[in-house]
């Protein structure tokens, strides 16, 4: 990473930071976004160069190459069961390292703001495509193939199921059992 990428990724997580404690503090509607850029040190000119809207800051920026570079790393012969559970493992694996606590806060404001539930399920749709699209490159089929679909789908919702039951419990069941358990459920559907 260059410099000047690291410099941009130390703003958006300064924003980011500054803005999930003003939202937790004086709520997300009356929080401002002259008051996160003071509060990161920036101007509000800096925060709109990386941030489009005040909500920018509680979701990640666009698709996370993570899973599609976590597909391509599998071997080619690998059953699409075992792709899949290891890369929503490495996955999970990634949320560990996460600072929990303000997984925690930004899970329950998406949950109790209707704009940021609503910014959440667009989001959570715009994975599912690409991860039809990364399911059928992997299993040289169309993305509109219903069994490709069907597979993206109950993957979308296994992974969904287990971190919302992992913050749900204050980070306390381990997240990779959760996993492993969820994709031992769905692995049939994944039998190409």
């Amino acid at each position: 990473m260059g410099l000047r990428e690291a410099n941009r990724q130390r703003v958006m997580g300064e924003a980011r930071r500054e803005a999930l404690a003003l939202f937790v503090k004086q709520g997300f509607e009356a929080t401002t976004v002259e008051q996160i850029a003071s509060a990161a040190g920036i101007s509000p000119a800096t925060f709109y160069r990386h941030f489009r809207a005040k909500e920018d800051v509680l979701f990640n920026e666009g698709y996370d190459p993570f899973l599609e570079r976590a597909f391509a790393d599998r071997p080619a012969d690998e059953p699409l069961a075992e792709v899949v559970r290891t890369v929503y493992q490495e996955f999970a694996a990634r949320l560990l390292e996460a600072d929990h606590q303000a997984l925690l806060l930004r899970h329950r404001l998406m949950s109790s703001v209707p704009a940021l539930r609503d910014r959440l399920m667009r989001e959570e749709r715009t994975n599912l495509d690409q991860l039809v699209k990364l399911l059928a490159d992997r299993v040289g089929r169309s993305p509109d193939d219903f069994e490709v679909r069907l597979a993206a789908a109950a993957v979308n919702a296994a992974f969904a199921q287990a971190a919302q039951y992992w913050l749900d419990r204050d980070c306390a069941p381990q997240l990779p059992d959760l996993m492993e358990l969820a994709m031992d459920r769905i692995k049939g559907v994944l039998a190409f």
